[in-house]
């Protein structure tokens, strides 16, 4: 089970650069100040994420185990609900984080999370969904597109070498999509040079009216704990000064 929800708590972490935008190195700081309404506008929209008090987000990806699918509500400022599906084996599994607490599950019960690794998960919750971020990297404006249905404004992340770098360029590259109309982010991309259709990593956001997250029930008890194998003997009971009854 641990195994499992360590698992589970790298994919978060790697989810997270969904709404932590993953950015190249900061630039000097003259390039810093240039003015980039791209930039700007994707800023715009991921403050506008954070500033919600509810949000869905729903992954797909490939990992070392296969192509994983992957659902997370947050309810800002401390709850989280993850749902995760191995797409190869159908294996599911899911994490509830709620305040102080949190719960796991590999479809055998819950049962309550470590403390160490419930500050990992408020951790990563607090960096990637709800800290405001300073600077969300260097966007450049592509056009509009439609996603999901919908008009959006498409953002290219650009992370390119230097002109006069010897370093290769990336094999990869991201893509930022807002709804044209509200301004909300509606999907986010890591994509491979003309594989543009299969897409590495994907996240799309919703919205729904009516979420709400709420500690499992039927929480298995946590297992106690065992003695150390030093621990002397239980001690008898005290004396009282009275006679044993006859």
């Amino acid at each position: 089970m641990r195994r499992i929800i360590s698992s589970l708590i790298a994919l978060t972490l790697m989810t997270g650069m969904a709404v932590a935008e993953d950015k190249p190195a900061a630039p000097a700081a003259a390039e810093k100040d240039n003015a980039n309404p791209c930039r700007d506008e994707v800023a715009a929209a991921l403050k506008k994420l954070r500033s919600t008090s509810w949000f869905r987000m729903n992954t797909n990806m490939i990992t070392e185990n296969g192509p994983v699918s992957m659902e997370i509500d947050y309810v800002l400022p401390d709850r989280m609900h993850q749902r995760v599906t191995q797409q190869l084996t159908q294996q599911k599994s899911e994490i509830i984080l709620v305040g102080n607490e949190a719960w796991g599950t590999d479809g055998s019960g819950w049962k309550p999370l470590a403390t160490e690794l419930t500050s990992q998960l408020k951790a990563q919750m607090y960096e990637s969904v709800v800290e405001q971020q300073a600077d969300v990297g260097n966007y450049s404006c592509k056009g509009k597109a439609t996603i999901e249905g919908r008009e959006a404004l498409s953002y290219k992340l650009e992370d390119e070498p230097a002109k006069d770098s010897t370093a290769p360029k990336n094999a990869t590259f991201r893509m930022f999509y807002v709804d044209a109309l509200t301004g909300m982010p509606i999907s986010n991309a890591l994509l491979v040079p003309g594989r543009e259709a299969a897409p590495l990593f994907k996240a799309t956001y919703a919205y729904p009216i009516d979420m709400k997250i709420e500690p499992p029930k039927d929480v298995a008890p946590a297992a106690p704990a065992s003695a150390p194998a030093s621990a002397p003997a239980s001690a008898p009971a005290p004396a009282t000064g009275a006679e044993p009854p006859k």
